[in-house]
C-alpha cells in the first residue's frame, strides 16, 4: 500500500499540527516553527496592497455599524407623551410612532428580538467562507446587507408595514459582513501589527454609528418620495429614520467596484491546496459546519461565546437602549439625543482605534485588565445618576454626568470588547476559522436578540416609578465582570505570535498545570465580587420602589446567567485545558 506522506506547506502549520509527532522537544518545535514562518510570504510591513485592504474592510465595517446604530436612534422617541413631543411625532414620527405600535413596550422588545435573530441563522453560511474562500463571500454578504438596508427605509406605515419591516431586517442581518472583512485583515496583517489593524477595522463601525447620529441631529432626509401613493402628515418623503436606512445606499458605490481588486487571502489559498491533497488521497475533508465543536477547540470556543455573548449583551443593551434612557428618564429630546450620541459614538470609535495598538504593545491580557477597571468607573456615572432626577424635570448637569459616564464607559468597554474578539480569532486555525467565528457570532449575537426584550420586559413591565433603565444597566456588572472573569482564566498571551504558533501551543498542546501559573490562580475573588454585586442589585432596586420579588426576578436571572458560565470556565479550565 501506497504511504500517504503530507505535503509541507508552509501557511498551515496550524492545520498539520495535530498530526505531527507529539514527542517533539520545545527547541525542535520552535525551529519548526520559525521555518515555516520564514518560508511565508506574509508581510513583515503595510504594503501598498494590504493598504488596500485596509481601506476595503473599513468601509464595509463603517456601513456595518452605521445599520446597527439606525434602529436605536430610529426608536429613540419611544415612550414621551408631552404635547411638543406630539407635536414632534406628527411632523418626524420614530420607528413605533410610524407603526402605530408605541403603547405595548412587551410587543416592541418581541419585534427587535425577531429582527436580530438573523445574526444567529447567519452561521449557515459562515462554512462557505472557509470551503470557498473569503474574497467570494464578502460580496454576497456586504451586498445583501445594503440592498437589505435600503429596503428596509420603504417600509409601508401602519402594523401592516411592521411585517415588511421584520423580514427585511431578519435578512440584513443575516448578511452582516463585517465578521469576514475581519477574518482577512487578521489572516494578512502582520503579527506585529495584527491588533491594531483589526482594532481600525472594528473602529469603522462605530464611526457609521457617528454619521447616523449626525442625520439624526440635523434632521436630514432622503428626497425620495414614497412609493405609496398619497401624502403623509409629516410630508410626501421619508422620515429621518427611513433617511437612515435608504442612505446605506452609498456603499454601493464603494464596496462593488473595489471588490474586484480584492485577492483571496494567502493563509486560505494555502490551506485550499492542502485539503485538495487531502480530497486526491481519499481523506476526510478538515473542513465542515460541526468540526469547531470538537473537544480540542473547547478553550478558543468557549472563550469567543461565552465572554463575546456577555459583552454583547452589556454593548448590544446600552447602545440599542440609551436612546429609551435618555428620553424617558432623562426627558432629552429626540435633537439632544441625537446630538449626545455623536460624542458617545465617537468615543467608541477612537476606543476601537486604540485597541489594537494598545494591545500590541502592553499585550492583550493586560489591555483588558486595565480598560475593564475604566468600564466600571464609566458605567456606575452612566446609570446611578438618574435616581436623583426630581418631578420628571430635566436636569442639565445629571444629563451632562450621565452623556460623560456613558463615554468613558463605552470607551472601556469597547477596548475590552476588542480583546474579546481577537483573542479567541488568533486561537482557531485557518481551515475553520470562519466557520468557528461563525458559531462564535451566532451564540455572541444571540444576545442581540435576548437583550431587546429582556431589557424592555425589566423596564417597563417590571419597573415602578420609571427609574427602570438604569436599574437594568447597573445589573449588567454582573455579565460584564463574568465576561472579565472568562478573558482572564482561559485567555493567553498573544502579542506579537504568528497565528499557527498560537493556534500550535493554545490549543493543541496539553498545558502542564503544575508549571502554569495561571492555573495557581483560584476561584474566590471572582465569587466575592459576584456575591457583591448581586447585593448591590437588591439594594439598588430598592431606590426605584420596585416590588421586591420585581427586583428579584431579574438579578436573578443575571445571577444564574453567570453561574452557568461558572461552571462552564471551570469544567474547561480544569478538565480540557
Amino acid at each position: 500500500m501506497e504511504e500517504i506522506k503530507e505535503p509541507n506547506f508552509s501557511i498551515e502549520s496550524e492545520e498539520t499540527s495535530d498530526i505531527t509527532p507529539k514527542k517533539l522537544s520545545k527547541e525542535e518545535r520552535r525551529k519548526i516553527r520559525e521555518k515555516r514562518k520564514a518560508e511565508t510570504s506574509i508581510p513583515s510591513k503595510m504594503t501598498r496592497y494590504l493598504w488596500f485592504v485596509l481601506i476595503f474592510a473599513n468601509i464595509v465595517s463603517f456601513f456595518d455599524g452605521w445599520g446597527t446604530i439606525a434602529i436605536m436612534l430610529a426608536m429613540s422617541g419611544f415612550g414621551e407623551t408631552n404635547i411638543l413631543r406630539s407635536l414632534q411625532q406628527i411632523g418626524n414620527p420614530d420607528l413605533f410612532t410610524y407603526f402605530g405600535v408605541s403603547n405595548s413596550p412587551i410587543v416592541l422588545g418581541m419585534i427587535l428580538s425577531i429582527a436580530g435573530s438573523g445574526v444567529i441563522l447567519a452561521v449557515s453560511f459562515k462554512f462557505l467562507v472557509d470551503k470557498y474562500g473569503r474574497r467570494p463571500l464578502t460580496l454576497i454578504t456586504a451586498v445583501g446587507f445594503v440592498v437589505f438596508a435600503v429596503l428596509t427605509a420603504f417600509s409601508p406605515p401602519g402594523p401592516g408595514g411592521l411585517i415588511y419591516f421584520l423580514i427585511v431586517r431578519l435578512v440584513a442581518n443575516y448578511f452582516l459582513s463585517g465578521d469576514i472583512v475581519v477574518i482577512i485583515i487578521a489572516e494578512e496583517a502582520p503579527d506585529h501589527l495584527r491588533g491594531r489593524l483589526i482594532g481600525i477595522v472594528v473602529a469603522m463601525s462605530s464611526f457609521g454609528g457617528v454619521a447616523c447620529g449626525v442625520i439624526q441631529t440635523l434632521k436630514i432626509r432622503a428626497p425620495i418620495p414614497n412609493p405609496w401613493g398619497f401624502d403623509f402628515a409629516w410630508g410626501s418623503t421619508m422620515t429621518v429614520w427611513q433617511s437612515l436606512y435608504f442612505l446605506n445606499i452609498i456603499g454601493f458605490a464603494f464596496i462593488v467596484p473595489m471588490f474586484f481588486l480584492l485577492k483571496e487571502t494567502k493563509r486560505f489559498k494555502a490551506m485550499k491546496r492542502y485539503e485538495d491533497w487531502r480530497k486526491k488521497k481519499g481523506l476526510d475533508s478538515k473542513v465542515g459546519w460541526f468540526t469547531p465543536l470538537k473537544k480540542k477547540y473547547a478553550r478558543p470556543m468557549l472563550l469567543g461565546c461565552l465572554a463575546g455573548f456577555l459583552l454583547q449583551l452589556v454593548f448590544f443593551a446600552q447602545v440599542t437602549f440609551f436612546g429609551l434612557y435618555f428620553a424617558k428618564e432623562l426627558k432629552m429630546s429626540q435633537e439632544l439625543i441625537g446630538l449626545v450620541s455623536v460624542p458617545i459614538v465617537a468615543t467608541g470609535g477612537i476606543a476601537a482605534f486604540l485597541a489594537g495598538p494598545l494591545m500590541d504593545r502592553w499585550g492583550r491580557i493586560k489591555t483588558v485588565r486595565i480598560f475593564s477597571y475604566v468600564t466600571f468607573v464609566g458605567g456606575t456615572l452612566f446609570s446611578f445618576p438618574t435616581v436623583f432626577v426630581v418631578a420628571d424635570i430635566p436636569n442639565p448637569l445629571l444629563q451632562a454626568l450621565v452623556v460623560m459616564g456613558g463615554m468613558i464607559g463605552v470607551f472601556g468597554l469597547v477596548i475590552v470588547s476588542a480583546g474579546g474578539m481577537i483573542i479567541p480569532l488568533e486561537m482557531i486555525p485557518t481551515h475553520i476559522r470562519s466557520t468557528a467565528m461563525g458559531w462564535v457570532n451566532a451564540i455572541t449575537r444571540g444576545a442581540m436578540v435576548l437583550a431587546p426584550f429582556l431589557i424592555m420586559f425589566g423596564a417597563e413591565e417590571l419597573g415602578g416609578l420609571g427609574l427602570s433603565y438604569q436599574f437594568m444597566f447597573v445589573l449588567q456588572f454582573i455579565a460584564f465582570l463574568t465576561a472579565i472573569f472568562t478573558i482572564y482564566i482561559l485567555a493567553p498571551e498573544s502579542k506579537g505570535r504568528t497565528l499557527e504558533e498560537i493556534v500550535s501551543t493554545e490549543v493543541y498542546t496539553k498545558k502542564e498545570k503544575a508549571r502554569d501559573e495561571k492555573y495557581k490562580e483560584k476561584y474566590h475573588l471572582y465569587l466575592i465580587s459576584i456575591c457583591a454585586f448581586i447585593g448591590l442589585g437588591f439594594l439598588y432596586g430598592q431606590t426605584t420602589n420596585v416590588p421586591l420579588p420585581n427586583v428579584a426576578y431579574m438579578v436573578a436571572f443575571y445571577s444564574l446567567l453567570s453561574f452557568i458560565a461558572f461552571l462552564l470556565i471551570y469544567y474547561v479550565r480544569e478538565k480540557i485545558m
